[in-house]
This record gives structure tokens, C-alpha cells and sequence, in this order.
């Protein structure tokens, strides 16, 4: 199999540290962007990983991609093939979509938080600016703390706690359901001269300064504490 480096992709979104790009037929065929999906570690948070991935289902996958979904290949600037972005569910009536992205064990390791970063960064940006949506929704495994509280620089906020809601062979656990919306996104972009993603050193600043209670600890807690008296009580009447 042609290793993932040697596939050079046209650029659809050029950012600080990655470039988004667009998959083609060949690189689904003979890259091995398949293989991500089999590797355990990067589906660990992931509904994928139950059943084996090929580069024929890729290449389906691929030829089968609807309108309403936009998938781009995240690329680092020595040009590797590290990850997969896309938008999907995109209704123009509703103007909201869905975001998701995967990013390999391959490239910089050191970079690779804000690497993931600036991928939802740049395509939260195109999903506003071109697509003209006004909501963009997003999930993720509740074990994603750190991941949570990155997107939240994004205008992503938290919406909600889902119990027992992942559910992956013999794994039952909690999820969260996370959304951007246009007034946020825009407040936020006016903070940082127009743009989401204004630099890798200040999102390395706003991290490390961060709030040490974060929202979703304080939700967490609620829905251990008060929501469940809560509902005891109400379940007892």
C-alpha cells in the first residue's frame, strides 16, 4: 500500500499549521487513510473500530459522499496526510450542520492538540462564512475533557450530558453534546481582529490559561447532585 505522505491533495483551506484538503478517488483507493480507522487508539472515543476498514470501503465511502456533507483531509505543512475533517447533516433551511474530525497517530505529536484545533477552527469558519449556517453541532465522549474545553475557544459551548449514551461493545458511558452558534462565533472573531484562529501562540496563552473550574465540572456535578435529588423526589411522588 502507497504510504499516506506520497498523495500530494489540491488545498481547499490553508491555515497556520494545517491546510485542508480535497480527497480524491485515488488517494481513497491508495493511501491508507483506511487504516486510521483501524487503529484502536484513534478510535478509542469513536463509534468506528468495530469492524475492520479496507481501502474498498474507503473508496465507497468516498464515491458516496452526499450533498449535504463536506469532508476534507487535514495536512500538516510537510504536506503528511494526518486526519479527516468534515461537515455533514447540512441543511440550508434549518442553516445548521454537524462537525466531526479524526486526526491519525502520524506528524508532529507536540503539535498535534492544536493541530486538531485549528482544523475545527478553519472549518467552523468556512461552515459561518460560506455555507452561511448559523448553528454547528458536535459531540464527543465525556472522557474528552481537555478536547471539551479546547473547542470552547471556538465559541463552542457546552449544551448538555447524555447518560449511558456511548455505547461500543462492552463499553457503556456518558457522552456530551457541544454547538457553536452565529452570534458567538461572530463575538468571538471580533475579539481577535476578524478571525477564529488568530495565531498558535495565543491559543497556547488562552489554554494555559484556562479557568480551573471548568463548565463542564460544575455540570457534572449538578447532574450527580441536584439533578439527581431532583428527580428522586420526583419519581417518589
Amino acid at each position: 500500500m502507497t504510504s499516506v505522505e506520497n498523495h500530494e491533495l489540491d488545498v481547499f483551506i490553508s491555515g497556520e499549521l494545517v491546510d485542508l484538503s480535497i480527497p480524491t478517488s485515488d488517494f481513497a483507493e491508495n493511501s491508507n487513510w483506511y487504516s486510521w480507522f483501524n487503529n484502536r487508539d484513534i478510535t478509542k472515543f469513536l463509534e468506528q473500530g468495530i469492524y475492520p476498514n479496507n481501502n474498498v470501503n474507503q473508496l465507497e465511502f468516498f464515491n458516496n459522499i452526499s450533498s449535504d456533507r463536506l469532508v476534507l483531509i487535514i495536512t500538516d505543512k510537510e504536506e503528511r496526510n494526518i486526519g479527516v475533517i468534515s461537515l455533514s447533516f447540512i441543511n440550508h433551511s434549518k442553516k445548521s450542520c454537524d462537525i466531526a474530525l479524526v486526526v491519525s497517530d502520524e506528524g508532529d505529536k507536540r503539535l498535534k492538540p492544536y493541530i486538531s484545533l485549528e482544523a475545527m477552527a478553519l472549518m467552523t469558519t468556512h461552515a459561518f462564512d460560506m455555507l452561511a449556517i448559523e448553528r454547528v453541532n458536535a459531540g464527543q465522549h465525556i472522557a474528552l475533557a481537555g478536547w471539551q474545553n479546547r473547542l470552547e475557544l471556538l465559541g463552542y459551548q457546552l449544551e448538555g450530558l447524555h447518560t449511558n449514551r456511548f455505547k461500543k461493545g462492552l463499553e457503556v458511558s456518558d457522552s456530551m453534546s457541544i454547538a457553536v452558534c452565529k452570534e458567538d462565533y461572530d463575538a468571538v472573531c471580533k475579539k481577535r481582529h476578524g478571525n477564529l484562529w488568530d495565531s498558535c501562540t495565543e491559543m497556547k496563552r488562552r489554554i494555559k490559561n484556562f479557568p480551573r473550574q471548568t463548565y463542564l465540572k460544575m455540570l457534572k456535578d449538578i447532574y450527580n447532585n441536584e439533578r439527581k435529588k431532583y428527580y428522586d423526589n420526583v419519581f417518589d411522588l
